[in-house]
């Protein structure tokens, strides 16, 4: 389903002034723009259909954690905190931007020197060393969200682009639990 697939349906919503801004086949849903003015049709959603981010209780044990390792934890408190008011309220660049900051805040809970050094040489599970390093993988993505210039092409970027939650949680977890 897309703008230039010339189906019958294509020619109606463009003819009707609207246009598809994305596709979530998984979730069977579509996010149609108005061609004029480039304002989805359900940009915000209530925030009650989106939970948190980042789970409450591995952000207090990530706090903890920072303490106990002389670390002031309340900038990734915040970071935290902001990233799943942002994600709740479907901001995806904010989301995306927190969620790249975060990822700088990891490694001296692990005693790395930066992300892709926790992501490669941290003792991780098997399952919990995919996580970081698909997390490692995904600040390139971060990167070009904020760093993309605006053009004339429709930006894709939607909230559902973040990475799947379980990733940072159980990556937090584990910087919570680190010995």
């Amino acid at each position: 389903m897309g703008n230039n697939d010339g189906t019958a349906e294509a020619k109606a919503w463009l003819d009707a002034g609207w246009r598809v801004e994305s596709v979530d086949q998984a979730a069977g849903e579509v996010v149609f723009t108005r061609a004029a003015d480039h304002q989805p049709r359900n940009a915000a959603r209530p925030a009650a259909i989106r939970p948190d981010y980042v789970d409450s209780q591995v952000s207090a044990s990530l706090a903890e954690r920072a303490e106990a390792l002389g670390l002031d934890p309340g900038k990734l408190t915040r970071l935290l905190a902001e990233l799943n008011d942002n994600y709740s309220r479907g901001n995806a660049y904010a989301a995306h931007a927190l969620l790249r900051a975060i990822l700088d805040h990891i490694p001296p809970l692990l005693g790395c020197a930066d992300f892709k050094a926790a992501a490669n040489n941290y003792s991780w599970s098997r399952t919990d060393r995919g996580y970081a390093r698909r997390l490692l993988d995904f600040k390139l993505q971060a990167d070009d969200a904020l760093h993309r210039q605006i053009s004339k092409r429709t930006d894709q970027l939607d909230i559902d682009d973040m990475p799947p939650k379980v990733w940072l949680n159980k990556i937090l977890q584990e910087c919570a639990e680190a010995t």
